[in-house]
């Protein structure tokens, strides 16, 4: 009798995680919100239950009406995903909830010809009910071009009934709208490594979605979640710069280089002297070049040109002194191999940018998206299964 009555319990929780699995695959994350209550309860320590608890009360969030419901809402799944995370929750999305508004406008009405459409098809999707959400999500985007949300839902929706070819379509749409947006990439990606079993098609997709935007965190978890997928590391080469040139804000025209000695000693370190190259060029551009090159900038910040310039006067000694690379340390050896191989650009923005260096990105890739693509797929990405 004892026994009965410590298993049944057990038994009753078991079939109510298997009845709320069903509804939450079934897209019915209406239907599965109460059970999702129950489960977090009853297991304040696993974070599956607490992230789709968050996913389910979202969705109750997108059908509410009433605009004080919907914030209480939107600040419970906010909440209860942020739990999720403490948990160790690894999942993109619920990083994403943990870190919405609560009082913010919907972003998914936006004001536009295809706003209300976009509102149908949300509502469709969050009950579950895909080829009335997917007919919705293809009207708005034929009523209005230029909306991003539309294709990227739609082929989320795809995706969802496991329709890759019509998934795959709708992501290219939503790149065609805007390139530089990242998450269209990476929900690609994520169909093609998913559902489609390919990675080697999938890993191209992550890379793009880093491309279009990698000063954003969110750009390199679909990079991130296929490099350990296919046992891969992401690793940028090291390259170790010495400190900037400091300039006396009493003396403009003052330029402190502090250069380390022993980190410039020949004998321990060949070819480590070339380092005061690269201060000196620093130093320089900033007093005499900067205005030139950017003469609707107010203040001085630190560019790409400058950057550029410093470090290929360091390459420059390197290459009149014939150093065998062999000698050279890590980041000498790195850095002579980046400037051989046209992409020290590529490591000055994505790998070694600061906010100054970041706002040159947007105007680089114009004309070097390619290049880029190839530097993070050669240099960044180390092995993987075949």
């Amino acid at each position: 009798m004892c026994l009965f009555l410590a298993v049944a319990p057990a038994c009753a929780q078991q079939e109510e995680s298997a009845r709320a699995n069903a509804l939450y695959n079934a897209g019915k994350r209406i239907d599965a919100l109460p059970l999702y209550e129950d489960l977090a309860k009853a297991h304040p320590d696993e974070w599956l239950y607490a992230e789709r608890l968050a996913d389910c009360l979202g969705a109750r969030a997108v059908q509410a009406t009433d605009p004080a419901e919907v914030k209480a809402l939107r600040t419970r799944e906010r909440d209860t995903a942020r739990r999720a995370v403490e948990l160790g929750d690894p999942n993109t999305f619920v990083q994403l909830m943990a870190g919405i508004d609560p009082t913010a406008p919907n972003e998914i009405a936006p004001a536009s010809p295809g706003g209300a459409l976009l509102q149908e098809g949300e509502k469709a999707f969050t009950a579950g009910d895909y080829p009335t959400a997917l007919v919705r999500y293809a009207a708005a985007a034929q009523a209005d071009p230029n909306l991003y949300v539309a294709p990227l839902f739609a082929g989320d929706t795809a995706y969802q009934q496991r329709d890759l070819k019509t998934a795959a379509k709708w992501f290219a749409r939503a790149v065609s709208v805007n390139p530089n947006r990242e998450t269209a990439y990476r929900y690609w990606g994520d169909a093609l490594l998913r559902i489609g079993n390919d990675p080697d098609a999938a890993k191209p997709k992550f890379i793009d979605a880093i491309v279009a935007e990698p000063y954003n965190k969110l750009a390199w978890k679909g990079l991130q979640q296929w490099a350990q997928a296919r046992k891969a590391v992401l690793l940028a080469p090291t390259i170790d710069r010495p400190a900037a040139p400091v300039v006396d804000p009493n003396k403009p025209n003052h330029t402190t280089i502090d250069i380390d000695p022993a980190a410039t000693d020949e004998k321990k370190h060949p070819g480590a002297s070339a380092w005061l190259m690269y201060s000196m060029a620093r130093a320089s551009y900033r007093s005499a070049t900067f205005q030139k090159d950017f003469p609707g900038e107010k203040s001085y910040r630190h560019t790409l040109r400058e950057e550029d310039a410093a470090l290929a006067a360091v390459v420059a000694v390197l290459k009149e002194r014939k150093i065998d690379p062999a000698k050279l340390d890590e980041s000498l050896r790195n850095l002579v191999e980046l400037s051989d191989a046209g992409m020290l650009d590529c490591w000055i923005l994505i790998s070694g940018a600061d906010n100054g260096i970041a706002q040159d990105y947007d105007a680089y890739r114009q004309d070097h998206r390619q290049l880029l693509h190839s530097y993070v797929d050669r240099f960044v990405v180390h092995g993987g299964l075949n």
